[in-house]
C-alpha cells in the first residue's frame, strides 16, 4: 500500500512507456520518463542513466549495485527511486540535489552509516515515502527525526526494540509499518508513537505480541490498526475507546471464538473488525 502521492504517480507512469533496457532507452533519451532495470544482475549503476534528463521513475531493485555515483544528482526530475535488494552501504551527499524526490526504497541493503544517510535525506524537502525494510537494523539513529516531510515509513523485518525519542519529530507521518519484528517493545514505544499527531495507520503484524498494552489509547489519531499474525489472546478495552478508529485486523491470533463474537457485538458501528 502506498499513500496517495505515490499512487498518483503510479497512474501517471502507466501512461508513459516503461523502458526495460538501457539500449532501448538510449534510442530516444529525452522521452524516457519511466525506466525499470530490476533483476538484471547489474553490478554497478549504469552511467548512461544520467543522460535521461526527464526521468521520473527509476527501478534498480534486486541487482548487485554497491555504490550510487555522485552524478545521480543530474536526474533533477526524479520522483521515484527504488534501490531495494542491492548491496548499497551509503547514499551520496549529492542526492540532496534531487529536490523532486518523493519515494525512496532502500530495503534489503547493507547500510553502514544511517546517521549520515538520514542527515542527507532530511535535506530532500518533498520526501514522503521511505522504505528501509529488511536492512538488519537493531537501532535507528536520532537523525531519522529530521526527515520531517515523511508521511509513509516502512521499518518491517528489522530487529528494532526501541525507537529514538527524536522519532516523535515526524509530525507528518501517517502510515507506519513495523511488521515481523520480534524485538519491538510496543509498550515502551507507545509514548513516542502517541506524539505523532497524524499517525492514522499502524501495522504491527507478525511481531509475536501476546498482549496489547492499555497505553494503546495514546494513539489518538489512529484509524486503522493491523495486529494480525500475532499471539494475542484478547484486546484491552482501551482499543475500542480510540475515537477515530475505523478498522482493526486481528486475524491469526489466539482469541477464542466466543470473545471474537463479543467484540463483534460490542464494537461501535463505525469500527470494522477483521478476524
Amino acid at each position: 500500500m502506498l499513500i496517495s502521492i505515490a499512487g498518483t504517480f503510479s497512474v501517471y507512469a502507466q501512461k508513459s512507456k516503461n523502458y526495460q533496457s538501457i539500449s532501448s532507452a538510449l534510442s530516444t533519451p529525452d522521452s524516457v520518463v519511466w525506466l525499470t532495470l530490476r533483476d538484471q544482475n547489474l553490478e554497478s549503476f549504469p552511467q548512461e542513466i544520467v543522460r535521461f534528463k526527464n526521468l521520473k521513475y527509476l527501478d534498480l531493485s534486486n541487482n548487485r549495485i554497491s555504490k550510487i555515483p555522485d552524478n545521480i544528482s543530474e536526474l533533477k526530475n526524479l520522483f521515484y527511486l527504488d534501490l531495494s535488494g542491492n548491496q548499497i552501504s551509503e547514499l551520496p551527499a549529492s542526492i540532496t540535489s534531487i529536490t523532486s524526490l518523493r519515494n525512496l526504497y532502500l530495503g534489503y541493503n547493507q547500510p553502514a552509516n544511517l546517521e549520515q544517510d538520514f542527515e542527507t535525506l532530511s535535506k530532500l524537502p518533498l520526501l514522503k515515502v521511505l522504505n528501509i525494510k529488511g536492512d538488519k537494523l537493531s537501532d535507528l539513529p536520532a537523525s531519522i527525526g529530521k526527515i520531517k516531510s515523511l508521511e509513509y515509513l516502512e521499518l518491517s523485518e528489522n530487529e528494532i526494540r526501541l525507537l529514538p525519542m527524536e522519532f516523535a519529530n515526524l509530525k507528518n507521518l501517517q502510515i507506519l509499518y513495523i511488521n515481523n519484528d520480534k524485538s519491538f517493545d510496543l509498550k515502551s514505544n507507545l509514548s513516542i508513537l502517541g506524539r505523532l499527531p497524524k499517525l492514522k495507520e499502524l501495522h504491527l503484524e507478525g511481531d509475536h505480541f501476546v498482549q496489547i498494552p492499555s497505553e494503546i489509547s495514546m494513539l489518538a489519531s489512529l484509524e486503522s490498526l493491523y495486529l494480525n499474525n500475532n499471539q494475542i489472546q484478547e484486546l484491552p478495552k482501551e482499543v475500542f475507546k480510540l475515537k477515530k478508529l475505523k478498522y482493526i485486523d486481528v486475524t491469526n491470533n489466539r482469541m477464542p471464538n466466543i470473545l471474537l463474537d463479543q467484540y463483534r457485538d460490542d464494537l461501535a458501528p463505525t469500527i470494522r473488525i477483521q478476524f
